[in-house]
């Protein structure tokens, strides 16, 4: 079918008919136009987009689950075991002063001491964890830095290659946050599923733009068939990385192969 606009110029139209049948078997001829086409092609992008913000919610909130699990975890099993010993070394202090056993009761002084000064390195870990002070006290270059040293005390098996080329003050503050949790995720998954031995850790300033690359010598993983066979937990985390880095307006790619090691890289523009 052709159609003549206002105008010289010609521009042809496609119609789409079905032939239905009636319940006295007659014919009918259905003729969809052009329009009802669009229509229906945006109506079916509009229900893939929202079934596409249902499951990422749903992967959100499991996120904050896992999160939330997590830190329930470190605080029972760090430090509350931590206070449960000092509360039962206090009940043994008093014990011994009670019975005028000073001699005992100093040396019981001394290891509550030390599990006072336990518990506050515990809380330290838990709150480093959660945000950095250093980050507001120092900036992101010296919190790589303290995060690689406890990785590399923590995780003596795995070397950390370290190329920090950027100027403190050139990052947005904002985005001095998403850098750290990129790359502590990315170091979590690498230390949980990778089985790597070397790690490469990029971040540099070039051609108008903020690179972070973050690079292991590690199993790798087929990235085409890794929506079926990947962990959940693994997929999970690949996802957080993502997000952030869209949320923060920058670009994320992932680079993998099976026995060639995992190349995570994303970029933000400096202007």
């Amino acid at each position: 079918m052709h159609a003549e606009p206002m105008g010289k110029s010609r521009r042809q139209c496609r119609t789409v008919a079905e032939t239905m049948y009636a319940n006295d078997a007659s014919q009918v001829i259905c003729v969809v136009t052009p329009e009802q086409a669009g229509e229906a092609v945006r109506g079916e992008a509009v229900c893939a987009l929202q079934s596409e913000l249902r499951r990422m919610s749903a992967q959100l909130l499991t996120i904050q689950e896992n999160e939330r699990r997590r830190i329930a975890t470190d605080l029972h099993d760090g430090l509350g075991q931590s206070l449960t010993l000092i509360r039962l070394a206090l009940e043994n202090l008093t014990e011994l002063l009670a019975e005028n056993s000073f001699r005992e009761a100093d040396e019981s002084m001394q290891h509550l001491k030390t599990k006072v000064q336990e518990a506050f390195g515990e809380l330290r870990r838990v709150a480093m964890d959660l945000r950095p002070s250093t980050l507001d006290d120092l900036g992101i270059l010296a919190t790589l830095s303290w995060f690689f040293r406890e990785f590399e005390s923590a995780c003596r098996g795995i070397k950390i290659e370290k190329h920090l080329l950027v100027q403190e003050n050139h990052i947005p503050v904002p985005l001095k946050i998403t850098i750290f949790r990129i790359l502590q995720e990315a170091v979590s998954n690498i230390v949980k599923h990778a089985h790597a031995d070397h790690i490469r850790v990029s971040l540099i300033e070039a051609d108008g733009a903020l690179h972070l690359t973050i690079e292991d010598n590690g199993h790798g993983f087929d990235q085409v068939g890794r929506s079926r066979f990947q962990s959940i937990e693994k997929g999970l985390g690949l996802m957080s990385m993502k997000e952030r880095a869209n949320h923060s307006g920058g670009t994320y790619r992932i680079e993998s192969a099976v026995g060639q090691g995992t190349r995570i890289y994303v970029s933000w523009s400096c202007s």
